[in-house]
């Protein structure tokens, strides 16, 4: 009987532990394919950054962000530091418009993890 479950802890500990690489395996080829940059007009949040992480655009074109992250999030709009627009909650897939319709600097961050950021140029 003990022989039998160190037989199954062992198997299933090498298991786990192949998983773990797969895992990473599927990270580091999912990164390279987010890689290729954005449609024009889109903005994707993919393995922790924003593909493209700078767009220009002319005063009100239509920006469309795709939240390709794990769980859930909101995206923020900000200028001058301050949220000016605050998407609904983005499941992995969702997308969300938003009309740039003034001129500036803009920054996009998820909320909860403000530490990424995409850059939005308006002229």
């Amino acid at each position: 009987m003990n022989l039998s479950k160190s037989l199954l802890l062992g198997v299933g500990l090498s298991l786990a532990i192949a998983g773990c690489g797969t895992q990473g395996s599927s990270m580091s080829s999912s990164s390279s394919s987010s890689a290729a940059p954005a449609a024009p007009g889109k903005v994707v949040l993919s393995n922790g950054k924003f593909q493209p992480a700078a767009t220009t655009l002319s005063t009100g074109q239509q920006l469309t962000f795709v939240f390709d992250g794990m769980g859930s999030d909101h995206l923020d709009v900000l200028s001058g530091g301050k949220v000016i627009a605050h998407s609904p909650l983005l499941n992995q897939g969702g997308t969300w418009k938003y009309t740039f319709n003034s001129q500036g600097t803009y920054t996009v961050e998820p909320q909860t993890m403000t530490y990424i950021h995409a850059t939005i140029t308006v002229n």
